[in-house]
């Protein structure tokens, strides 16, 4: 009997030790990438401008994306050379009616977009990345930058595509230590169409299993400038705005699964015509970016 006794007591502090510990568990978050892997994703972005009364849209624009990354090697520093080729780039704009389409998938020389897109499917991006998620010696974006300098409106179709930081903010969900279910770190992000405003973003480690892990994001952010108006006079530009949205990586090698970003910016705009104690209606964009692994 007190043998019985005894091992039962042995069994409840195992069970009492493996319940107490479970919830604890760290994860180590880093990149663990192999030579030849090959990782497709399809990135589209909805972006709307609004203005009251009524939220009228004065713009809608749908962009997609396809983006291979291909490890090409792991260097002795332990960071991994990448290789990112876009395969296929579409477009479509409606703006206060007027409407415009674009793919890579169909030449048409009459598409007045044709001439200012269909070098995309051209660009090919090589850049170091640390098991940590740094970006390092990122190459290519410098064709990009070039056709923006000669036609400014391939800023406004390729929204944030068109920067370094579309990249560099690829990996920035990686923590600085291991994270148990809860934990919460910071990172470290730049908003393009914000003059590269620089901003905190908020990740939480909500679930972990065998399957995948699923991280929170969150941030806040608010930019303040003056611009020149009319004669010598100038105005106070003010930003605000919000980000919420859901990645999940893969447990193994902790590159993106899927990821669901909801922005949210509203811009009050300085007028000429009217006096500076007047409210000014402000713009909301909002702007619904998701990134889904479809190939491996």
């Amino acid at each position: 009997m007190n043998g019985i006794r005894l091992f039962a007591f042995i069994a409840l502090c195992m069970i009492s030790l493996i319940s107490s510990a479970a919830p604890d568990k760290k994860e180590e978050i880093k990149l663990r990438l192999f030579r030849g892997e090959h990782y497709t994703y399809d990135i589209t972005q909805e972006n709307t401008i609004k203005q009251d009364p009524g939220d009228e849209v004065m713009l809608s624009q749908k962009i997609g994306l396809k983006i291979r990354q291909d490890v090409i090697e792991r260097l002795g520093n332990g960071n991994f050379v990448m290789e990112a080729s876009f395969l296929s780039f579409n477009l479509f704009m409606d703006h206060k009616g007027i409407k415009q389409r674009y793919t890579s998938d169909t030449v048409n020389v009459q598409n007045k977009l044709y001439k200012s897109l269909n070098f995309l499917t051209t660009i090919k991006l090589n850049y170091e990345v640390s098991p940590e998620g740094v970006v390092s010696k990122l190459t290519g974006f410098e064709t990009i930058t070039e056709y923006i300098q000669f036609d400014p409106e391939l800023s406004r179709l390729l929204r944030c595509f068109g920067s370094e930081e579309f990249m560099t903010e690829f990996y920035n969900y990686i923590p600085a230590q291991n994270v148990a279910v809860g934990d919460h770190w910071s990172a470290g992000g730049i908003l393009p169409d914000m003059m590269k405003l620089k901003y905190d973003i908020l990740y939480t480690l909500k679930e972990a299993s065998v399957q995948n892990l699923t991280l929170n994001r969150g941030a806040s952010f608010n930019y303040s400038t003056e611009v020149p108006l009319a004669g010598d006079k100038t105005g106070q530009l003010n930003e605000t705005g919000s980000q919420k949205g859901i990645l999940i990586l893969d447990p193994k090698t902790h590159m993106c699964i899927s990821s669901d970003l909801d922005q949210q910016i509203e811009i009050n705009l300085p007028s000429e015509n009217k006096p500076d104690e007047e409210k000014i209606t402000p713009l909301k964009v909002n702007t619904r970016t998701k990134i889904l692994l479809v190939k491996k």
